[in-house]
């Protein structure tokens, strides 16, 4: 035998005694998640990503082979931002991506993106699709009309799913995106309450203002039928006030206890009655 032969045989002895000795190791993998088993040679041969992944439970691996733990569970991923709306006015809010990894594909995963997924191949794009979507903007909509916010969320959603996920065909289901309350600095917060303030004073004035008008007009009527009515009944002035006093209190004894007594005054001035002859 050679000496190179001698050299192979002796690496190749220790190598099988290290085997035979170290054996294999357990890998434990929790509920709802899967375990990506990356094979590393020892000296020769090939690794790679085991394209089926380890479930729940605990695993017998090779002392060489890695096992990624991924989470395939919804995660919430969120980010910050502190930007400009469409005129210009600093807006801040955080805004939020949950999605999960799918089942059966975390090898792939793994393999084409790496355990760092989300911030490698999402997390930028995440944000330019935000960005550009809440300045579309104005102040007064992100921080006042409740729809607008969930506009922006279904906006960044389909843009998340089409340009991004089904693009890059990456093996993670979108479950929502949502965007957290949107405020401005508190300068301008303050400015937004006294506008709100004002318009709905405004508000405030207009239906007064037409509640006055109702009124008058309905006044201008009752004067308009009671003038026909005296007209009608060929009464002067006075007398229709008489007559008028008489049917209200008329009403008011028809509505009064059985026990009421009211005094009704003759003079002139009360009652408008005809003057009285003198002697003949």
């Amino acid at each position: 035998m050679t000496g190179l032969g001698r050299r192979f045989t002796a690496v190749l002895g220790t190598v099988s005694l290290m085997l035979a000795s170290s054996g294999c190791v357990l890998a434990a993998i929790d509920a709802g998640h899967e375990g990506v088993l990356v094979q590393k040679p020892f000296f020769f041969g090939h690794g790679g990503v085991d394209p089926v992944p380890a479930t729940t439970g605990r695993v017998a691996v090779a002392p060489t082979t890695e096992v990624i733990d991924v989470d395939i569970r919804p995660i919430q991923y969120s980010e910050h931002f502190d930007i400009i709306s469409a005129e210009n006015a600093p807006v801040s809010f955080d805004a939020f991506l949950i999605g999960n990894v799918m089942e059966g594909k975390s090898p792939e995963l793994i393999k084409r993106f790496g355990p760092n997924w989300y911030t490698n191949n999402v997390k930028e794009a995440f944000r330019t699709f935000v960005r550009e979507e809440v300045q579309k903007y104005q102040l007064f909509q992100l921080t006042t009309d409740p729809t607008t916010r969930a506009k922006l969320q279904d906006a960044i959603a389909q843009e998340v799913r089409t340009k991004l996920f089904d693009k890059t065909n990456i093996p993670v289901r979108l479950n929502r995106v949502v965007i957290g309350s949107i405020l401005p600095p508190k300068g301008v917060l303050e400015q937004t309450a006294q506008t709100i303030i004002q318009e709905q004073r405004r508000i405030t004035m207009i239906e007064f203002q037409k509640a006055e008008e109702a009124r008058e007009k309905a006044e201008r009527q009752r004067g308009t039928a009671d003038r026909a009515y005296r007209e009608t009944l060929g009464l002067t002035a006075p007398e229709f006030v008489d007559l008028r006093r008489i049917e209200v209190q008329k009403e008011i004894v028809q509505h009064a206890p059985s026990a009421l007594t009211i005094i009704m005054g003759m003079e002139r001035v009360g009652i408008n009655l005809p003057p009285v002859s003198g002697p003949q």
